[in-house]
């Protein structure tokens, strides 16, 4: 039976790829572009990784609605698109009915169900039910257990080479180093005395 992962580029859902591909899991990986500055670089992480375990990788193009959705800034936000979880999900499950999948899986770590609300338990809770509701559909997050450093340690343990992974905001092909999710992937790495 084949499972979805969302599949960012970044070091959380490139590391629950290999995971789930150690575990023998029949895997579709898909990437949404939403309009965020940095889908370009993401989009060429993802690749990269789904290209050398062979998983199938699709790309769901968004980016006029993240377009659309950022026209409305007063200022230029880093993510265009509120509450992606929710629309990334969402799709995830029409894609998975297509293909005659059940499991959907998101790389969510311990740090990010207090930092937005479709991280949350009580929203994962609720798109479950929902997911239920409409055939034999789970939302899994196997990583949930883990904080970021711990995420990395995993990544470390499975041989990843983590400089071929994205986290930066701004999509600069070098990350900045300074945005909200370098510094938090500096920190990360140095607590799990790792190096990029």
């Amino acid at each position: 039976m084949v499972e979805i992962i969302l599949l960012s580029g970044g070091i959380d859902s490139v590391t629950l790829l290999y995971l789930k591909q150690r575990e023998g899991a029949q895997l579709h990986a898909l990437f949404a572009d939403y309009g965020q500055r940095a889908a370009a670089e993401e989009w060429r992480a993802a690749r990269y990784h789904a290209n050398l375990l062979a998983v199938p990788l699709t790309r769901l193009d968004l980016a006029q609605v993240g377009e659309t959705f950022r026209a409305g800034q007063t200022q230029r936000l880093h993510v265009p698109l509120p509450h992606r979880n929710l629309v990334a999900l969402a799709l995830g499950l029409s894609y998975a009915a297509q293909i005659g999948a059940q499991h959907i899986h998101l790389a969510l770590n311990r740090n990010d169900v207090t930092a937005y609300p479709s991280a949350s338990g009580l929203f994962l809770d609720r798109f479950n039910a929902m997911a239920r509701s409409l055939g034999d559909f789970a939302v899994e997050t196997p990583l949930l257990a883990l904080d970021k450093t711990q995420v990395i340690q995993q990544a470390l343990a499975l041989g990843l080479d983590l400089s071929l992974t994205y986290s930066c905001l701004l999509g600069y092909p070098k990350a900045c180093g300074h945005c909200p999710q370098c510094v938090q992937r500096r920190e990360a790495l140095r607590a799990a005395g790792a190096s990029e």
